[in-house]
């Protein structure tokens, strides 16, 4: 089972540690451009570890919401190479080589999507900063690498990294391009099953049988999704379509900053109100609570 808690009471910092349970805690909830509830990032807590799954432009700030930042964060994920997600890896990795007796953090990254994610996109701003040997900058001269083995969960293949406690299952999402088909037309992106209990879709489009599938292991789920119809990423309407079971266990986040506002975004529809609850969901995920298993 598990609990939603209030964290940072009294302005105190959200604490690294826990009495050994799993916690997660949304340090964002919102759409890429989002600007109400920053962006949909996410730490996961236990015991004495913890890793942050993204951390996209706004990703330093939502740390300093809850009195944390780049240099207290000591292991991250990235799911993909979208800004909202990884735009603030450059700030991470620049602040911890750079800031006096700063150490290196780790980074939980497939072998894949390593090599994309430094070429394409944080080479740019750190391989130049000093030259190493005669050689520039590598990734690996900012992180620790934590490799992901392969799994398989029901005759599927999947990733594994057991990081103390902390086990994040890595599963390849259809995401983007709009005409991908199927996650080999897709650029990398991912979603994570952790410690088998909580699934989180990262950023997909409508795609059921992950959710159904991971409905039958998962004692809850969030999905993201957009408040409109088409694009890259699930929309309600669509997730609405899903059985009833499977909704129960679903909260909602990577929403727009109209999500509360469903007159601007769900008027006209016949089959859902635009209020999660109501159409048989949790509900919206929450910024800045804690959703503690114990």
């Amino acid at each position: 089972m598990y609990e939603v808690n209030e964290i940072c009471k009294n302005g105190s910092p959200l604490p690294l540690t826990t009495d050994g349970h799993l916690r997660i805690v949304f340090i964002g909830t919102g759409s890429a451009f989002a600007k109400r509830r920053r962006q949909s990032n996410m730490l996961v807590i236990q015991g004495d570890h913890h890793v942050l799954i993204d951390c996209g432009t706004q990703g330093p700030l939502a740390l300093n919401d809850v009195g944390l930042s780049v240099l207290k964060v000591r292991c991250y994920h990235p799911t993909h190479s979208h800004a909202d997600h990884i735009g603030g890896l450059e700030e991470v990795a620049l602040m911890n080589r750079y800031t006096p007796n700063a150490e290196k953090p780790d980074m939980i990254i497939l072998r894949d999507y390593q090599d994309l994610l430094w070429s394409k996109s944080l080479a740019g701003g750190c391989e130049s900063c000093e030259a190493n040997q005669g050689r520039p900058l590598q990734l690996n001269d900012f992180f620790n690498i934590l490799r992901p083995q392969n799994i398989e969960i029901d005759g599927r293949k999947f990733w594994s990294y057991k990081h103390g406690p902390i086990e994040l299952v890595i599963m390849r999402t259809r995401h983007f391009p709009d005409t991908a088909i199927s996650v080999d037309e897709s650029q990398w992106c991912s979603g994570v099953f952790i410690n088998r209990r909580a699934w989180i879709s990262g950023d997909t489009m409508f795609d059921e049988d992950y959710p159904i599938r991971f409905s039958k292991m998962a004692e809850v789920m969030f999905h993201d999704t957009q408040l409109f119809f088409g694009g890259v990423h699930a929309s309600y309407q669509e997730l609405n379509t899903l059985p009833d079971d499977v909704k129960s266990k679903m909260y909602l986040y990577h929403y727009g900053d109209n999500w509360d506002k469903p007159e601007t975004w769900a008027k006209g529809a016949t089959d859902f109100t635009g209020e999660p609850a109501k159409d048989g969901f949790l509900g919206w995920t929450e910024q800045n609570v804690a959703y503690d298993f114990k």
